[in-house]
């Protein structure tokens, strides 16, 4: 049986190149918006918005809207490498389990999230240093609420990591639930043409998801306001908690369809 760091490995560094490919993008976009507006004056570029008309402040007010971009293009990225990886017969000949396959591949793509996003926030901590000096690497990492200062105790900024790790988690998964579900609900439809029916299940899925997650948050606001002592901590703790809940939950759900209904089809390829 592979062990589970060998399959690790081997989905890493099938990932990484994807990982510097990204970084890439935003350091070209680093240059050429800051080229773009350094030269024709215009510090208002479409989504970006500037309070004043120099470099400092572009960048002060729009290095973090950068790097989500960058993030979600790399995430979308990832998720097509994912489920090439969980519905691919190369991949499943290898002797291993196939939970632990399915393991190592979401860990594979939250650690390659990881190592992009401390990359950026390398490139932005320099492109801060000129006007921010020592306290560059403190200022972006506290855009994302990542640092520890008179807002955020050591607890607080912790539980914050964890929330974006969490949220990471919880998106692989519902990308490969919503992708494992409609396959197997279109391949049991007497419909030659299953395409359009699986994107309007998974259409249909997302549509579900974001309303009940917006019905959920609007209960969890209402209960944090009528409890007192909920008020006087961070409430992220409980944001952690509720996404880990539904994390193992859509866990539980992939590892079933695989062991049921995916594998067995691959093996019948």
């Amino acid at each position: 049986m592979t062990k589970f760091i060998t399959l690790f490995k081997q989905m890493w560094l099938q990932k990484l190149k994807y990982v510097y490919l990204a970084f890439i993008i935003n350091i070209f976009l680093i240059i050429f918006i800051s080229a773009f507006a350094t030269i024709s004056h215009d510090y208002d570029l479409y989504f970006f918005y500037s309070p004043e008309k120099n470099l400092n402040s572009f960048w002060a007010s729009n290095f973090a809207t950068i790097t989500l971009y960058v993030d979600l293009a790399f995430f979308a990225l990832t998720c097509w490498e994912d489920e090439k990886i969980n519905l691919s017969q190369t991949w499943h000949l290898i002797p291993t389990n196939e939970k632990k396959l399915f393991t190592a591949n979401i860990i594979s793509s939250l650690a390659s999230c990881g190592l992009l996003f401390l990359m950026q926030q390398i490139v932005n901590t320099l492109l801060f240093l000129p006007s921010r000096g020592a306290k560059s690497l403190s200022f972006v990492f506290s855009s994302f609420s990542l640092w520890m200062n008179k807002y955020n105790t050591l607890s607080s900024t912790l539980l914050h990591w964890l929330f974006i790790i969490l949220i990471i988690v919880f998106l692989y998964l519902f990308v490969s639930f919503a992708n494992f579900s409609s396959r197997i609900i279109s391949e049991t439809l007497p419909v030659k043409s299953t395409l359009w029916i699986r994107l309007f299940l998974i259409a249909l899925l997302v549509i579900i998801a974001v309303y009940s997650g917006s019905i959920i948050l609007s209960h969890v606001d209402g209960i944090i306001n009528r409890v007192n002592i909920l008020r006087n901590y961070d409430p992220i703790w409980l944001d952690d908690l509720l996404i880990f809940i539904v994390s193992f939950i859509l866990g539980i759900f992939d590892l079933w369809f695989i062991d049921k209904y995916i594998e067995p089809k691959i093996n019948n390829r």
